[in-house]
């Protein structure tokens, strides 16, 4: 009894207090996986792209994000950008104060991790659905464009989801290294009812059981989109 009392949505409860920080986790995952989809797609045309500029520019980003830590990338965005962000407003407004949120620092800082390996994922998918696709799109007289979003990306989600599905548990993951940078998180009210009950087995367990729920969830909706995108007889 008196461990659901610690659940309770009361001034002696933590209830209130972890809901509110799973829907901080969950915003900030939410918010990062569009940009980070988008991203993904911009760097994998990068990667293919007839100018040598835009080549090395998605190869450079890839290389570096994948092989910073996540933890260490965040850092540095929250940081650092804080200090490019300050010079170049202070180069046209010298009386500006723009000061970086944290929680967008966290949103930006993800999707650079998260697009640099989506990119791979959406290279990967391309190279499986092949070039006579898209040339006999043409040859139907569809225009490049009207060939990729018609006839090639429809392919490419059959191939992109399963492992932007592992993705995106990660990233659900990895949106609890912005407690470090004071967002007030799932994790950061865990360990601030920890700190004040002295109970970390309790808490962390219900943690751990709430990642697992989100992790369930997404399996179910990622079954769902692969039961929808699934060509006709087979994903019944």
């Amino acid at each position: 009894m008196e461990f659901i009392s610690l659940l309770l949505f009361s001034d002696e409860g933590w209830g209130d207090e972890l809901l509110r920080g799973l829907s901080v986790t969950l915003a900030l995952a939410f918010a990062t996986a569009p940009l980070a989809l988008v991203l993904s797609f911009l760097l994998a045309w990068g990667k293919n792209a007839r100018s040598p500029i835009a080549r090395w520019f998605a190869f450079a980003s890839t290389t570096v994000f994948r092989s910073l830590p996540e933890l260490l990338t965040l850092v540095i965005i929250y940081y650092q950008l804080q200090v490019l962000i300050d010079w170049v407003v202070h180069l046209a407004f010298p009386n500006a104060n723009i000061s970086l949120n944290a929680f967008a620092a966290g949103v930006v800082a993800l999707t650079l991790v998260f697009s640099a390996l989506g990119s791979e994922v959406v290279r990967a998918a391309y190279q499986a659905v092949g070039r006579g696709q898209a040339e006999a799109a043409a040859s139907l007289g569809l225009h490049r464009r009207q060939a990729f979003f018609l006839v090639v990306l429809p392919q490419m989600w059959r191939h992109c989801i399963p492992a932007f599905g592992n993705l995106w548990l990660i990233l659900l993951k990895d949106t609890s290294l912005v407690s470090i940078i004071a967002v007030n998180d799932l994790v950061r009210y865990t360990n601030m009812a920890i700190s004040t009950t002295k109970k970390p087995f309790f808490f962390y367990t219900v943690l751990a059981l709430i990642y697992v729920a989100l992790a369930l969830l997404s399996g179910i909706g990622q079954a769902l989109l692969e039961r929808r995108t699934a060509p006709r007889g087979r994903g019944r």
